[in-house]
């Protein structure tokens, strides 16, 4: 029986040290190949193209606590010509140099989606502190982090 409750625990832990999933964006660089770059990372979650350049468009959880709650980030790989040209968060890049190209642009119905988004998020939250999974604390601080990103 003792072997089965520490083997449970190392499990859980295990679980949610791996869970955070923005660590992976850390083991990019410039000039690798978009092979490398999904053998790295996993398969994107979308991308899109204009000209010579693809953006590869994954959603991360930067903490363990993200992960178990269900949040995520989005991370962008910028691939100029088959190779990494940068990567990071929305906003991350530096978008002054190539004045053609600002993924930072939102249209009305994205503005809504976020809207519909951040609802989701905070109903979520508000479900884990009215079942006790979370403390009023971590709800407070979650809520303001999710109010901070939209």
């Amino acid at each position: 029986m003792k072997k089965i409750t520490i083997s449970f625990y190392f499990l859980v832990v295990i679980l949610f040290v791996g869970c955070a999933t923005a660590k992976r964006i850390n083991s990019l660089s410039p000039g690798m190949t978009k092979e490398s770059v999904i053998s790295a990372m996993g398969e994107p979650n979308s991308s899109s193209v204009t000209g010579n350049t693809e953006y590869l468009h994954y959603k991360l959880s930067e903490t363990s606590d993200d992960a178990l709650y269900g949040f995520y980030t989005d991370y962008y790989v910028k691939v100029v010509n088959g190779k990494v040209d940068s990567y990071g968060r929305l906003g991350d890049f530096n978008t002054t140099k190539d004045p053609t190209v600002n993924i930072n642009t939102t249209s009305k119905t994205e503005q809504i989606t976020n809207t519909d988004k951040m609802y989701d998020e905070l109903n979520k939250l508000r479900q884990l502190l009215d079942n006790g999974t979370i403390t009023q604390s971590e709800f407070n601080k979650k809520k303001q982090e999710i109010l901070d990103r939209y």
